[in-house]
C-alpha cells in the first residue's frame, strides 16, 4: 500500500498550457493593447470606448510596458481562479478529500462502498448504494484509478446504475416535498451558472439518499 497522500486535479499537460500558455496569451494582448486602442478609439460604434481612449491618449514608452504587465497579470489571476473552480481530490491510505472552491467534502475510507466514474463524473457511493459526492474531475481516469488502487480503494469500471435515474419534473410522488423543493432550487441554480450553490444543494440531496445528476439543461435523479 502507498502510504503518501497524493493531490489530483489537472494533468499535466494541462498544467503547463495554464501556467505557461494563459500568462503568454495576456502578454501578447497587453503588447498590442496600445495600438489596437488607437484603432478602436476613432470608431464610436465600439464598444468600452473610455479605456480605448485612455490607453491611446498615454504615449509616453512606459505604457507598453505597463499594459504587458497586466496582461500578464491577468493571466496568472485567470489560472488561479480555474485552479479554484475545479475537482482538487487528495488521496491518502485512509481518508479522501475533495476541494472545490470554498468547499472541501473529507470521507473516512470506511464509509466508502466503492468508487467509479460516469461519462466525466468522479462518483462515490456509500455502503447502501447512494452517492456521497458526485462532481466533474479534470484528471484522467487512468491516473485517478491506479492512485486509488494503490492505496486500496475499490475502483469499478462502468456505470452500475445508468438505467436507475429518471429525469426529474416538479412534484414526482416517489421524492419527499423537501427533495423536490431542493431540486427545484437546483434547477434554477444551474439556469444562473451559480455552481457553489448547485452544489450545496446536491450536498444536501445526497444526506437524504437521493443522487442527482444534469445531462444538458435537464436533471437526473435516482433513488437508493
Amino acid at each position: 500500500m502507498n502510504h503518501t497522500t497524493v493531490h489530483l486535479n489537472f494533468s499535466k499537460a494541462d498544467k503547463l498550457f495554464l501556467w505557461l500558455m494563459l500568462p503568454l496569451i495576456g502578454l501578447v494582448i497587453g503588447y498590442f493593447l496600445p495600438p489596437i486602442s488607437e484603432w478602436a478609439s476613432k470608431l464610436e460604434w465600439i464598444p468600452f470606448q473610455g479605456p480605448f481612449k485612455l490607453v491611446a491618449s498615454l504615449n509616453a514608452g512606459w505604457v507598453i510596458f505597463a499594459t504587458m504587465a497586466f496582461g500578464l497579470l491577468a493571466g496568472i489571476i485567470l489560472t488561479v481562479l480555474i485552479y479554484d473552480e475545479i475537482l482538487n481530490i487528495y488521496i491518502s491510505e485512509d481518508t479522501l478529500v475533495f476541494k472545490i472552491g470554498k468547499v472541501e467534502m473529507n470521507y473516512a475510507k470506511d464509509d466508502i462502498s466503492y468508487i467509479y466514474i460516469d461519462h466525466k463524473d468522479l462518483v462515490v457511493i456509500g455502503h447502501e448504494g447512494h452517492e456521497i459526492f458526485r462532481y466533474k474531475k479534470e484528471i484522467s481516469t487512468k491516473i485517478l484509478k491506479e492512485e486509488l488502487g494503490e492505496r486500496d480503494y475499490l475502483f469499478k469500471d462502468g456505470n452500475p446504475y445508468k438505467e436507475q435515474f429518471k429525469k426529474w419534473v416538479p412534484g414526482l410522488t416517489d421524492l419527499s416535498l423537501e427533495a423536490n423543493a431542493l431540486l427545484k432550487a437546483r434547477e434554477m441554480m444551474l439556469k444562473n451558472d451559480n455552481s457553489e450553490e448547485a452544489l450545496q444543494i446536491a450536498i444536501e440531496l445526497w444526506k437524504l439518499h437521493v443522487s442527482v445528476k444534469e445531462i444538458e439543461t435537464k436533471q437526473y435523479y435516482r433513488v437508493a
